[in-house]
């Protein structure tokens, strides 16, 4: 074959795969919930280190002419051991893409994997110090590393790949459809790289080439889903930071009220003070219809108060918190809604969070909405809490709607609501998250469809 073809195939060749790596490197995965990001650092290894081992390739095939008798040797050591190095990377794929799928596969896999590496290690490293004198066992030992490693470990990964990409396609995920097409780009490119050598015929570096083409083609369309993840995380920032303002408004307008109500309740009460001054004689009748009318004006003005507590914007400022009060105050502002349902709480009076506290009652108050909006009218919500030394663990549990398996994954997702539309923004699991995140916890959600749900928070207290 002319130097000027067999130059521009190799140049080509290491492209593909080149480009693979750059592919990879070039994608952000902070944002992403796709189990095969992690992986992907092992295919981009693949990429550049095959880019690299073609490309020297090329250098020995023209100018093999040129290496000095002494540096061939060294040449062809160098050559055995890129070419293991870059099949190896792949080998690393195939391991970490198995894992992520169902554990029986993983295992199968796996297990094949130490197998072909302890045959490998079986026929190549009793005949390493004979490839000093015997110009054959390289070639021995090239192709037991293209069979064993080179396409097993493609055909593994391939194989890894394409049910991985057919588990998204279940899920209706278009995306699937382009990383199943990569894992069968991977096991024809095995075929070809690890079965076929390249003395049979000038065309199967053409060949190998389109196979990388096929791969790094099908998996710059599925890595575009990397992409996608990211625009919508910065969107769901945006509306948010949208929603916030919005809340941080309605908050206002929340303490301007409550402070315009405050005024009449207290006239209300001086008032109620100078009738009782004026008739201290009263009968059983009238003072009982008296105390209710006191009873009411100290419940609105109690409700009133909670109201500004909670609509008060966060100082920042910590102190150490009674959770029992934190409980009650929380139910106190929801007492218009629980009328219908039994609150009950199974928490000692000697628990105590280093909290703001305000956070806390937003909490709160998130966690008894959704269980109310769950359950059903006569049912019970009980909250309970326990602490040791190291952390405090509390429990909301309802009995109502309850979650599937899906709504539960996506439930702490910003803007992801089961609700009608108009009774639900989507945001309280998620700030709930984030409230509990910042007091140096974690918040563990168990529900099942028509059995309630268990909302599970653990708050560990800061060691000196």
């Amino acid at each position: 074959m002319p130097v000027f073809v067999t130059f521009n195939i190799y140049l080509f060749y290491g492209l593909v795969f080149f480009s693979m790596g750059c592919a990879v490197v070039f994608r952000n995965f902070r944002y992403s919930q796709l189990k095969v990001a992690p992986t992907l650092w092992a295919l981009a290894a693949f990429g550049f280190s095959h880019a690299f081992h073609e490309w020297s390739e090329l250098y020995v095939l023209i100018f093999t002419d040129h290496i000095a008798p002494e540096y061939r040797l060294l040449t062809q050591w160098l050559c055995l051991a890129k070419l293991f190095l870059s099949y190896a990377a792949l080998m690393v794929f195939a391991w970490q893409i198995l894992t992520i799928n169902n554990k029986r596969l993983a295992h199968i896999g796996h297990g094949v994997i130490i197998t072909l590496l302890l045959c490998y290690a079986y026929l190549v490293i009793p005949d390493l110090h004979h490839l000093a004198v015997n110009q054959t066992g390289f070639a021995e030992a090239s192709q037991y590393t293209r069979i064993l490693i080179g396409f097993g470990s493609a055909m593994l990964a391939g194989v890894g790949m394409v049910i991985y990409g057919n588990s998204l396609r279940q899920e209706e995920h278009s995306y699937g459809l382009y990383f199943a097409l990569c894992g069968f780009g991977l096991m024809v490119y095995g075929v070809l790289s690890g079965l076929v050598p390249t003395e049979y015929h000038y065309s199967v570096p053409i060949y190998r080439t389109l196979a990388g083409g096929l791969i790094l083609v099908a998996l710059f369309k599925a890595l575009k889903v990397f992409d996608l993840e990211k625009e919508q995380a910065t969107a769901a920032k945006l509306k948010r930071a949208i929603e916030a303002d919005k809340y941080k408004a309605i908050g206002q307008l929340a303490m301007g009220v409550a402070h315009e109500i405050n005024n009449p309740l207290a006239s209300s009460t001086l008032a109620l003070d100078l009738w009782e001054r004026k008739h201290p004689h009263q009968s059983d009748s009238e003072a009982d219809y008296l105390s209710r009318v006191r009873l009411g004006i100290e419940r609105a003005s109690s409700i009133s108060k909670e109201l500004l507590s909670y609509a008060r914007p966060a100082s920042g400022r910590r102190c150490f918190v009674s959770l029992r009060e934190v409980l009650d105050s929380a139910a106190k502002l929801l007492s218009h809604r629980t009328k219908q349902h039994s609150i009950e709480f199974d928490c000692s009076d000697n628990i105590v969070l280093y909290a703001e506290k305000v956070k806390l009652e937003e909490l709160f108050i998130n966690l008894l909405c959704n269980a109310l909006d769950a359950s059903s009218p006569q049912s019970s919500i009980i909250v309970s809490a326990t602490q040791d030394e190291h952390k405090v663990c509390v429990y909301v549990e309802d009995s109502g709607c309850g979650m599937t398996e899906e709504e539960l994954a996506h439930a702490t997702e910003l803007f992801y609501s089961t609700k009608a539309l108009g009774h639900g923004t989507g945001l309280g699991l998620a700030i709930c998250e984030q409230i509990v995140a910042l007091h140096n916890g974690k918040m563990h959600i168990v529900s099942s469809k028509q059995k309630g749900t268990r909302v599970e928070l653990t708050f560990y207290r800061e060691q000196d």
